[in-house]
């Protein structure tokens, strides 16, 4: 087998994506060579671009580019304590509502308690509708819990 044979075999299996380091390197070099077969010319013209090109920077580039990215980091910051700034306001406006209208409904539960007699007479009814109120006042009340954490996992995100 010539060595033209072997490249064009080698060339095949790189253009696949199967070749080991080793054979790519040997791909480098004959096309980095002096000698290439006249077939492979647009072979060598792709080894070629991917050749690295020294490529001189302009004068103060990384000083600009590391302002740019402390000014960058600053923003950030900021703008992450904004956010969970305003995360809280929201928690502690939703917790604040929550405890007015506990309070006032305490406050309502206390005036009825003064002012009505019993409304049942049998102990087993008055059971079941307590806990079918505390039942409906737990779902309300966890579906303002999962209300709040959603709007916290929106601006935390």
């Amino acid at each position: 087998m010539t060595k033209t044979e072997d490249i064009k075999r080698l060339l095949v299996s790189y253009y696949d994506g199967q070749t080991t380091e080793e054979e790519e390197e040997t791909l480098r070099s004959y096309f980095n060579g002096d000698h290439t077969d006249a077939g492979l010319e647009e072979d060598r013209a792709f080894f070629a671009a991917l050749q690295p090109k020294e490529c001189p920077s302009p004068e103060g580039l990384e000083d600009r580019l590391s302002r740019q990215v402390s000014q960058w980091n600053t923003i950030e910051t900021s703008l992450r304590r904004d956010v969970r700034h305003s995360s809280l306001r929201w928690i502690v406006g939703i917790a604040a509502s929550l405890l007015l209208l506990f309070a006032a409904g305490a406050i309502v539960h206390q005036h009825e308690n003064t002012s009505a007699q019993d409304t049942y007479t049998n102990a087993k009814d008055a059971y079941a509708e307590t806990s079918r109120a505390l039942m409906k006042f737990s779902k309300t009340l966890n579906k303002g819990i999962a209300a709040t954490e959603d709007i916290t996992k929106k601006t935390s995100d």
